[in-house]
């Protein structure tokens, strides 16, 4: 599709747009959850102040004392602050929250591709990312 106008194509553009946005909420997730030896890196989403989709779904899902934990703890470079802030994000179960929305974004996409001309490369893309762990 190199040099294509995407407008003509605006069924792809959705879908590979959904795909990216998956991609990056897996990414804020594997920076926080996943395991360094695997991933390759330390995620410091919490200590740099990131607005990720986790401390954005955890704002949606906390009650204000817990929004108030959340305001204490995140953005400051201590060690102690971001075990607060993962601590917190356990508590809300937001891995459970990201496996619910992943399983439904993984859902709709392949609804999605399933009618379109280009499904099996669409298919491919989808598979490299689908419950990638690095």
């Amino acid at each position: 599709m190199a040099g294509e106008n995407l407008d003509n194509h605006v069924d792809v553009k959705n879908i590979l747009v959904e795909m990216g946005t998956y991609f990056q909420v897996q990414d804020d997730c594997l920076d926080c959850f996943g395991d360094p030896e695997i991933i390759g890196k330390i995620g410091t989403d919490i200590e740099d102040f990131k607005r990720s989709w986790l401390v954005v779904k955890g704002m949606e899902i906390c009650n204000e004392e817990q929004k108030k934990l959340l305001h204490e703890n995140y953005g400051k470079p201590d060690p102690a602050n971001e075990a607060q802030g993962k601590a917190l994000y356990n508590d809300l179960n937001l891995q459970g929250v990201f496996a619910d929305y992943e399983s439904k974004t993984y859902e709709k996409l392949i609804t999605s591709i399933e009618d379109h001309p280009s499904k099996a490369v669409l298919k491919s893309f989808l598979a490299k990312i689908y419950q990638r762990q690095k």
